[in-house]
This record gives structure tokens, C-alpha cells and sequence, in this order.
């Protein structure tokens, strides 16, 4: 399903409580809700119920590998037509692009984010005479780096959780010394751990939403999977092992709801042979895994009406550009709706450019 040039009304219309607290795509950027998390509750028992988990409609924005394509201005101004509750950044923001991450942290909504492999691209341990590029990064995002950690976002009963950071897929760590100075992790079952512990300590009326730089494996290892090899002609499972052993137990172990995991790494364009990759898989108790890597984001809008063009004149702007998203409205803590989309940007405006539904929940389920 395409959907171009659609205006703010009908867009909005679905937006649910993102709809009300923004009026228009042009207005300025608003203050981020407070997402300091409350003290946590102890693990939960199998007892517990998710029933009831999430707040009404709820919408999130997620930003997959950036590899510099950022802008905070004009990604401010797409965000304000897409009006979401909430924004995921993946990571590989640039080769430890401080600056770029410096401008994420400033964004005025409120936000998760993880580092990826590319975030610590030079870096391979903590200085201990200067502060690296990565504790930088790690600085600017603070609390919203969510690695190994539960942000807690009470007002639309979501609580993000974040598996490795720095991951580069496959079954080793990458760049153990970052992993062991900061979070103690030295194995894949450390890790593993981790992430259960921080999804645990949930608020038991909140839904989870998984946030990592790769996604899990057990998804496949064709090349064309959601994590799947790409750069070699035979495929292979490129998961990350400990993301998937910590969801299991999760899942078989407590009562926490985790309608989906988000993660990007992954491109959605083929390495090798060309085509394209799935960007979404299903899993056990309903839960839906989502690749948001649409890579490159950023594209600049092959032609301009010639009022766009007038108007640029004047005010002396940049070229039009497009840029990409994946947008998910759940509903009472289930996914209802998953959508890649593309909005356009330019000195006269904003307006949704492409839509391309990936899923939308079966009708029985609604």
C-alpha cells in the first residue's frame, strides 16, 4: 500500500494520543515528557497477569541506522507531521559521530536510543587519560541510552529495554573491553542475563518494547531474512544469541509483555545479489520483531513544484528532502499497525510522501 502527498488531517487521524498533543506539522518543537524512571519492582512471577498492559493508542517513530543522514531541524519538522508518542533510534548514528549524537539528544520528544558497532568504530577500550568519543556519546544520550537498562515512559504504559550495545551480530561480542569496564558482561550469558533483569524490573501494568543495535537469532539465515547473511552468497543466521536466549526466558519465565522488539543493523538493501531484505518476522506470544535499518534515510526529492521552488527562493532554504521512518500504533499494548513511510521536507513544508503498510492486525484480534 502507497500513500502520497497525504495530508496532515488524514495522517493524524490515526495518531491517537500523539494527535492531540500536537497541533501541526510546522509547530515548534515541544518539550519531551519527564522519563525518569521510578524506583523498580522486583522480578515478576509467572502469576503476574499482562493483561490490560498499555495505554490507549499509542504511537512510535523509529530512526534506523543513521550513518550521518540526520538532521535535527528537518527531522524535528517530519516528526511533527508523524506526531508519535514516542522515538527509537537503533544506532550507528556515524563512524562516533559525537556531534550527530549531541543533536539526537536534543530532539523535544521523547526518545530512546542504543550505540551500535559503527558508534564505537575506533574505539576499543575507555581511556584512561581523556574521555573518548564513545563515553561522549554515552554522555550526551545519558538516561536515554537504554543499553542493558528499563526507561519507563508512565504515560503511555510503555517501558523500553535495551539489549548490547555495540553489537555487530554473530555469535561473538564486540568490543568485550567496552562491555566489561561498563556493564561487567564478558560472555554471551552475562548479557543475556542483563537484558532479563532490566525487562524484569518492568512496571508489571506496562508493556516492553525491546530496543537493540541487531536483532536475535532464530529468525532465519537466508540471506534475504530479518537477520540474515547478505554478504556472503550462502546466508547464515547473524543474530545476536544472547538477545534471543534473554526473550525466551522472558517469555517462558515471567509474565512480561513484549509485543515487539526493535533493532535495525541489518540494512534493508542487500549486500550481495541485490533485492531486498524483510524487514519484519513473527515469534512466540505474539510478539513481532522489527528491522527499521532503511538505509540510506535520507533522500534529496528528485523534483519540486514551482511553488516549492518560489518559496525556497525566498527564504533561501535548502533542496527538499526525504526521510524515512517506521511507524507503529498499537492499541492497549498490542501492535495494530506497522509502516514504513517517507515524509518531505522542505522550506514550505511538510507532508507524508510514501506509505508502505508491512502489517496490520488480522480483524479477528481487534
Amino acid at each position: 500500500m502507497f500513500v502520497r502527498s497525504c495530508s496532515l488531517s488524514s495522517w493524524s487521524a490515526a495518531g491517537g494520543a500523539a494527535a492531540a498533543a500536537r497541533a501541526s506539522a510546522n509547530a515548534p518543537p515541544l518539550p519531551s515528557s519527564p522519563a525518569l524512571p521510578p524506583s523498580k519492582p522486583g522480578p515478576r512471577s509467572m502469576a503476574s497477569t499482562s493483561a490490560g498492559a498499555g495505554a490507549g493508542r499509542v504511537r512510535v517513530a523509529v530512526v534506523g541506522d543513521v550513518h550521518n543522514d540526520w538532521n535535527l531541524d528537518e527531522d524535528t519538522k517530519a516528526l511533527h507531521v508523524l506526531q508519535p508518542d514516542l522515538v527509537l533510534f537503533t544506532g550507528d548514528y556515524g563512524n562516533e559521530n559525537v556531534q550527530l549524537v549531541k543533536s539526537i539528544s536534543d530532539l523535544q520528544f521523547p526518545k530512546a536510543a542504543i550505540l551500535g558497532n559503527h558508534d564505537c568504530w575506533r574505539t576499543h577500550q575507555f581511556s584512561e587519560k581523556k574521555v573518548d568519543r564513545v563515553q561522549l556519546q554515552l554522555e550526551s544520550l545519558g538516561e536515554q541510552h537504554v543499553g542493558y537498562n528499563c526507561l519507563d515512559f508512565p504515560t503511555i504504559k510503555l517501558s523500553v529495554v535495551g539489549g548490547r550495545p555495540f553489537s555487530c551480530g554473530g555469535d561473538r561480542l564486540f568490543r568485550p573491553k567496552l562491555l566489561s569496564k561498563r556493564y561487567g558482561v564478558d560472555n554471551m550469558a552475562g548479557s543475556a542475563r542483563k537484558i532479563y533483569d532490566a525487562a524484569s524490573g518492568a512496571p508489571e501494568e506496562h508493556s516492553v518494547i525491546l530496543l537493540a543495535h541487531n536483532g536475535p537469532t532464530g529468525l532465519g539465515s537466508r540471506m534475504a531474512d530479518i537477520c540474515g547473511r547478505d554478504w556472503v552468497a550462502g546466508g547464515g543466521d547473524h543474530g545476536d544469541p544472547d538477545l534471543e536466549q534473554a526473550i525466551s526466558d522472558l517469555q517462558r519465565q515471567t509474565g512480561v509483555s513484549i509485543p515487539l522488539v526493535v533493532f535495525g543493523h541489518m540494512h534493508k538493501s542487500l549486500a550481495y545479489g541485490g533485492g531486498l531484505r524483510k524487514m519484519i518476522a513473527f515469534g512466540a506470544n505474539k510478539t513481532i520483531y522489527l528491522n527499521g535499518a532503511i538505509v540510506p534515510r535520507m533522500k534529496h526529492a528528485a523534483a519540486i513544484s514551482t511553488r516549492e521552488r518560489d518559496g525556497l527562493q525566498g527564504l533561501g532554504s535548502m533542496a527538499p528532502t526525504s526521510r524515512a521512518f517506521t511507524i507503529i500504533d498499537l492499541f492497549d499494548g498490542a501492535v495494530e499497525k506497522i509502516s514504513e513511510v517517507w515524509v518531505l521536507v522542505s522550506g514550505v513544508g511538510s507532508e507524508l510522501e510514501e506509505e508502505t503498510v508491512l502489517y496490520r492486525r488480522p480483524r479477528e484480534h481487534m
